[in-house]
C-alpha cells in the first residue's frame, strides 16, 4: 500500500505542478490591464511644511495575500525596493528608515523582507524651508509569492506651505516610528562578534549580546557587510542569570574560514537584532575568536537534514524518477525488464529482488561518485555543473565503448575480446544470466546515460545542491539516485508483475534487436558530440554569439533579448529546439526587429558561460531567459519549453 500511495502522491504532485506552471506562464492579453499585488502611498503626520528644513513623511506599501517585498539586504535572493524621486519639487534629500523585517524561507533559501504591510518613515530635506513640497516617486518592487514579479508604482504627494499641524495620519506615523529598530542601549547591546566553526568545518558568525529582558521564542539577527556574505537564521542561547544572549548564525558560503575572515575584516558589520516586533541595531568590528570558545560538534550535521525544506528533497526524488522516461535512460530499464521476461517470469522472488536491487545500488553508488567529484571540484575552485563531463573527449570515448558493448551484448556477439574486468562482470555466466556485479554495472551505466539529460524538478534540485556545501550535495544527489532507482526498487519488491507479462517468444528477439539499435544510435550521437567538441561550434541560423555585456546595451536601446544556453550533448536542449524554438509562431516572434537572439554554446568548456549560469543559481542546461523593457532582470523559463511559455515571456519582457 505505501508504494501505491507514493505513486499516487507523485501523480497528484505532477498534476498540481503542471497546472500551476500553466497558470504562471499563461500570460496576460495585451488589452487586459496588469493586476498588481501591491499598493503604495505617501502620507505625512503634518498638514503643511511649516518652517523646518526637514519634513516627516512615510511610504506605505500594502501586499495582498502572501505576497512579500524585500528588505534593504534581501538575503540569499531577491531585490530591495528602488526609489527614484526625480521630478519632485523643493526636495533636496531623502532618508528612508527601515522597520524590523522578518525572515521567510523557501527551499531552504533565506530571504528577508515584509508581508501584509510595511511603513517606511521618511526624512525629507527641503531645498527651501517653508515652501510647498511636491513629491514624484517611481517605486520599483520585486514582489514574491510562489513566483516573483516586478511591479512599478508612480506615487505623488503634495504638502502645502503653512503652519504644520498634526494630520489624521499622525497616529499611523507614530506607530511606524515605534517599529523601527532602536540604537543599541543598556536594555539590549552588542558586546562582541567573532567568526567560528564546527567540527564539520562549517563557518558561523557569533554575536554576544547583553539583554535586559528574556528574549522571545523566535529571535533573529540580520547581518550586513559590503562583502555581501549571506548569513542564515541564528541559533540562540540565553543565560537568564547573566543576561547574556549568544546568537550563532551560519554562513552560506563554501569559502574557507580564512577567506571569509579576510572579506569581513574591513570596516564594521551592521547588526539588527529582532525580538518579535522590537529591534535593536548597532555596528561592530570582528573580534578574535575567544581562546576558550569550544569547537561545536557537528550536531549541526545531525540537524541539517531536519532543517531541509522537504520540498527540495521531493524535487530531487521526482527529478530522478522522471529521468527514467528520458530517451537516454529508458532503454536500460527496458533491457532489465526484458531480461526477466526472457525467463518467463519464473525466476525466484529472491533472485529478482537481488538482481534489481543490485542495479538500484549501482545507480545510487554512481550518484555518490558524481557528488564526491563535484564537491572536490568545487572545493578546488573549479567550474561545476550537471553534465559537464560531456565536455571531455576521454569521457565520450569511454561511454561510447560501453554503449557499444551493451549493444553487442543485445545482439549476442562479443566477438571482440573484452578487458578482463569487464568480461568477468558484464558478460553472462550463461547466455542471459549476468552476475550481481553485472546488474550493479547496469545501474551505473543508467546513471552515466542520465547525466546529459535534464528533467522537470531536476534543475531546481541540482541548482540548490551545487550552490551549497558538501553535505547538501550528497543529500540531494542521494535523493536523485533513489528517484532514478525507484522503478528498479519497485520491481524488486513487487516481482509478481512479471507473471502478467507475455511469455517468451520470437517477439523478444526482435525487441532485443530494436533496443540494440537504440543503443547504437546513442553511440552514434556520442561520436557526433566528440567531433563537435573538438571543432568550433557553428551558431544556429538567426542566432548571434552570446556576449553578456551586450545584454545591457540592447536593453538600453529598448530591445528584447532572448538567451539560449545549449550544448550538443544536451538532449533536452535538442527537444526544446525541435519542438518549440523552431515552430513557426515562435520563429516569427524571435525574428521581430526588436528581438535579439543570443546563443551560448556550452558544448565545449567555457568559464564565462558557467559563471553566467551560476549567477542565476543554475548548474545545468538547458537555460533560457528573456530580458526586455518590461523585465530588465530577466524572465527565467522552465527547462522544458512550450510555445505559450516562450511567446508570453517575449510579450511580457517587451512590456506588452
Amino acid at each position: 500500500m505505501p508504494l501505491f500511495r507514493l505513486f499516487s502522491l507523485f501523480c497528484l504532485f505532477l498534476t498540481l505542478t503542471a497546472g500551476s506552471a500553466a497558470a504562471q506562464v499563461s500570460g496576460i492579453p495585451a488589452q487586459t490591464p496588469r493586476v498588481f499585488h501591491t499598493g503604495a502611498e505617501i502620507f505625512s503626520p503634518v498638514t503643511a511644511t511649516g518652517d523646518q528644513t526637514t519634513v516627516p513623511a512615510a511610504l506605505r506599501v500594502r501586499m495582498e495575500g502572501n505576497w512579500k517585498i524585500y528588505w534593504r539586504t534581501p538575503g540569499d535572493a531577491g531585490l530591495p525596493p528602488v526609489l527614484d524621486w526625480s521630478g519632485s519639487q523643493n526636495l533636496a534629500d531623502t532618508k528612508m528608515h527601515w522597520p524590523v523585517p522578518y525572515r521567510f524561507t523557501i527551499f531552504d533559501i533565506d530571504n528577508i523582507g515584509y508581508k501584509h504591510e510595511a511603513v517606511f518613515p521618511l526624512d525629507l530635506t527641503l531645498a527651501e524651508a517653508g515652501a510647498p513640497l511636491s513629491l514624484q516617486l517611481k517605486l520599483d518592487l520585486l514582489v514574491c509569492d510562489d513566483i516573483c514579479v516586478p511591479e512599478t508604482h508612480h506615487v505623488t504627494f503634495d504638502l502645502p506651505a503653512g503652519a504644520a499641524q498634526p494630520s489624521p495620519q499622525a497616529a499611523d506615523y507614530a506607530r511606524a516610528k515605534s517599529l523601527l529598530p532602536t540604537p543599541a542601549h543598556d536594555g539590549a547591546r552588542f558586546d562582541r562578534i567573532w567568526l567560528d566553526y564546527d567540527s564539520g568545518n562549517r563557518s558561523y558568525l557569533v554575536a554576544e549580546m547583553t539583554v535586559a529582558e528574556k528574549p522571545a521564542n523566535n529571535v533573529d539577527l540580520f547581518i550586513e557587510h559590503p562583502a555581501a556574505v549571506v548569513f542564515g537564521k541564528p541559533a540562540a542561547k540565553h543565560d537568564a542569570k547573566t543576561g547574556t544572549l549568544v546568537l550563532r548564525a551560519p554562513i552560506h558560503s563554501s569559502e574557507p574560514l580564512a577567506k571569509i575572515q579576510a572579506d569581513l575584516a574591513s570596516g564594521e558589520i551592521m547588526l539588527t537584532y529582532a525580538d518579535g516586533a522590537k529591534g535593536t541595531e548597532g555596528a561592530l568590528a570582528l573580534s578574535p575568536r575567544p581562546a576558550d570558545a569550544p569547537v561545536m560538534s557537528s550536531a549541526a550535521t545531525r540537524d541539517k537534514l531536519a532543517a531541509f525544506d522537504y520540498k527540495i528533497l521531493l524535487f530531487a526524488l521526482l527529478g530522478g524518477l522522471i529521468l527514467n522516461l528520458m530517451p537516454c535512460v529508458l532503454p536500460v530499464l527496458s533491457l532489465k525488464i526484458l531480461s526477466v521476461v526472457s525467463h518467463g517470469g519464473k525466476d525466484s522472488r529472491s533472485v529478482i529482488f537481488k538482481n534489481f536491487m543490485a542495479s538500484a545500488a549501482g545507480i545510487i553508488f554512481s550518484f555518490w561518485i558524481i557528488a564526491g567529484a563535484l564537491a572536490l571540484m568545487k572545493a578546488a575552485g573549479q567550474t561545476i555543473g550537471w553534465g559537464i563531463q560531456f565536455q571531455h573527449p576521454g569521457f565520450l570515448v569511454f561511454l561510447t565503448v560501453v554503449v557499444l558493448l551493451f549493444a553487442a551484448n543485445m545482439w549476442g556477439l562479443f566477438e571482440i575480446p573484452l578487458p578482463r574486468f569487464i568480461a568477468r562482470h558484464a558478460t553472462p555466466k550463461a547466455a542471459d544470466e549476468p552476475t550481481l556485479a553485472g546488474h550493479f554495472l547496469t545501474g551505473a551505466f543508467a546513471t552515466l546515460l542520465a547525466t546529459p539529460c535534464t528533467a522537470p524538478f531536476l534543475g531546481t534540485a541540482i541548482g540548490f545542491a551545487l550552490a551549497r556545501g558538501t553535505f547538501e550535495i550528497f543529500t540531494i544527489f542521494t535523493f536523485l539516485g533513489i528517484g532514478l532507482a525507484l522503478p528498479y526498487i519497485l520491481l524488486a519488491v513487487s516481482p509478481r508483475v512479471f507473471k502478467y507479462m507475455p511469455r517468451p517468444g520470437a517477439w523478444m528477439v526482435r525487441l532485443r534487436k530494436v533496443l540494440a539499435l537504440a543503443l547504437v544510435a546513442t553511440a552514434v550521437w556520442l561520436v557526433s558530440i566528440l567531433f563537435t567538441i573538438t571543432a568550433t561550434p557553428a551558431l544556429a541560423k538567426g542566432w548571434e554569439k552570446f556576449d553578456q555585456p551586450r545584454i545591457a546595451v540592447e536593453l538600453a536601446a529598448g530591445r528584447t533579448v532572448f538567451v539560449d544556453v545549449t550544448a550538443d550533448w544536451c538532449l533536452t536542449c535538442k527537444a526544446n529546439k525541435r519542438f518549440v524554438l523552431e515552430r513557426r509562431d515562435v520563429q516569427v516572434a524571435l525574428s521581430a526587429d526588436n528581438v535579439v537572439r543570443l546563443q551560448a554554446d556550452w558544448t565545449q568548456r567555457d568559464e564565462s558561460i558557467a559563471a553566467y549560469l551560476q549567477s542565476y543559481g543554475k548548474y545545468g542546461i538547458p537555460f533560457n531567459i528573456v530580458y526586455g523593457p518590461g523585465a530588465p532582470e530577466g524572465i527565467v523559463l522552465p527547462e522544458l519549453l512550450t510555445q505559450d511559455t516562450v511567446l508570453d515571456a517575449l510579450a511580457e519582457a517587451a512590456g506588452e
